[in-house]
């Protein structure tokens, strides 16, 4: 059984929370670029360096509403600020307008979907929709996110792949979001 993205859904709540803060220090620092593309670097580069916070789309059920960067606790409000002027400075001091891009999209997600299928498949496993995206983003809270704008992200999938100590990490985290559900 191969899993594919269709076949879920999952969300990180802290991409609306970068997605403020990209705001907030842009509004503060006019000599940045403000443009789309440095703005999904900021974003992409700061939710690398955040725990995530994905929860599942269940179908009836409510979807959280995004917490406004404000409410926030002070320990995780400052660890995105920090975070989101690192980001900030890299992209300014190289900014990558004019690069082959891709949407920005979490390349542990894709990592996490071909091993899951792997796991799935071999324990003979049949997960409905719903229990599928709870699976998926137990899992994708337990992993560094690795979000990218552009395919060399995809070597961090090939790279992963062969890396018996991230590989177990993932199956773990794969397990025991299954023992969850």
């Amino acid at each position: 059984m191969k899993i594919r993205r269709e076949d879920y859904a999952v969300h990180n709540a802290m991409e609306e929370v970068a997605d403020q803060a990209v705001e907030r220090v842009l509004s503060e620092d006019r000599t940045a670029c403000d443009c789309p593309i440095c703005r999904e670097d900021i974003k992409s580069q700061m939710l690398n360096n955040v725990q995530p916070q994905y929860y599942p789309v269940i179908d009836g059920e409510p979807v959280p509403e995004a917490v406004p960067l404000e409410e926030l606790d002070t320990e995780l409000f400052n660890k995105v600020m920090v975070e989101c002027y690192k980001a900030l400075t890299r992209v300014k001091q190289h900014p990558r307008h004019g690069f082959e891009r891709v949407p920005m999209h979490n390349t542990t997600e894709d990592l996490l979907r071909f091993f899951a299928s792997d796991i799935l498949s071999s324990q003979k496993l049949t997960l409905s929709r719903d229990d599928l995206s709870r699976m998926m983003a137990s899992a994708l809270n337990g992993l560094k996110p690795s979000y990218t704008t552009t395919h060399t992200g995809d070597a961090f999938i090939r790279a992963s792949e062969i890396d018996a100590a991230y590989r177990a990490q993932v199956y773990s985290e794969i397990f025991t979001a299954l023992e969850k559900l």
